[in-house]
């Protein structure tokens, strides 16, 4: 039997403001777009929903929420493994800046939560710096790395701010 796991994401600040951050997040064509050619073959999108195969396995997600300029969620959608949802958070500190964080909640399997569920923590943590950096244009889509997601990632540009 499964249980729900979750996490929440540490907050980040990005110098980018939310309107800009919520129009990027809420069309699954901008993932889609922002992909390297490499990494587009087999993956669909339409404005709400994103499909394909990573790694041998089927992922897909589809936007069940949308709070203009503060709030998206996703949910899984098509023949993803588990059930999930991804929310992102979105708070305007002033027109240029906005706080930002990503909270998990997934239904794992025993075995799948063996194998990845101690590093979920640090995955979302990573992803929502590789995130902002992108957002900032200080990472392009092309150094995007969700391999990277390892125990020591080399970069605390993030996480020195103020």
């Amino acid at each position: 039997m499964s249980k729900n796991t979750e996490i929440k994401g540490k907050t980040v600040s990005i110098k980018v403001p939310a309107h800009t951050l919520y129009t990027a997040f809420s069309d699954m064509r901008n993932f889609l777009q922002n992909l390297p050619e490499d990494k587009k073959q087999g993956i669909t999108a339409t404005e709400d929903t994103i499909e394909g195969e990573v790694k041998g396995l089927k992922l897909g997600a589809q936007i069940s929420t949308r709070e203009p300029f503060s709030f998206v969620q996703f949910k899984d959608y098509g023949q993803s493994p588990f059930p999930f949802e991804v929310s992102i958070f979105l708070d305007a500190t002033d027109v240029q800046t906005t706080d930002f964080h990503i909270e998990l909640s997934a239904e794992l399997s025993f075995m799948i939560k063996m194998m990845i569920g101690n590093r979920l923590q640090e995955i979302v943590d990573k992803l929502t710096e590789q995130l902002a950096l992108a957002a900032e244009g200080k990472l392009s889509p092309e150094n995007f790395n969700m391999e990277s997601f390892s125990a020591n990632t080399g970069n605390d540009d993030l996480s020195n701010r103020n």
